[in-house]
């Protein structure tokens, strides 16, 4: 499987201070591999492993198309999976970036109203962007 970047002799050095539960998931889940949530399927790389033997996982756009990109906690190492990298027709990306906007679909799920979801879920980035122009011009001409 792919490495995302080398492990330096410093991180080596980092690793052996964590406590053993840590370096041993370490071990099983090196930070620098790609891995899929089994879970939902995104893509994610490691952010950090807790002490109480879960992880911190991001979902970039780098790797997945997304509503947008977030931290999530809690996460299992075997829920986790290696994988390879995106094929290169792949459609990637996050269609939110400005946190204004994340507040504002998050609360549209919260309420039901999520047609960028739909969207998205059909694997159309256009017509998600156009979603996102539609609530925008929407937001600040109310």
């Amino acid at each position: 499987m792919t490495e995302l970047f080398e492990i330096t002799e410093e991180m080596n050095d980092w690793i052996r201070t964590r406590p053993e539960n840590v370096q041993r998931m370490i071990e099983l889940f090196p930070p620098n591999k790609l891995y899929r949530l089994k879970t939902t399927g995104n893509r994610v790389t490691i952010y950090a492993y807790l002490e109480d033997d879960t992880l911190t996982v991001e979902v970039s756009g780098e790797y997945n198309a997304v509503m947008f990109e977030r931290r999530v906690f809690g996460i299992k190492p075997e829920d986790l999976e290696e994988c390879d990298l995106p094929d290169e027709n792949e459609s990637l990306g996050a269609v939110l970036t400005e946190q204004e906007d994340i507040n504002n679909f998050i609360q549209s799920v919260k309420t039901g109203e999520n047609k960028m979801e739909k969207a998205l879920f059909k694997g159309d980035m256009n017509k998600a962007m156009e979603i996102i122009r539609e609530i925008r011009q929407e937001m600040y001409n109310d």
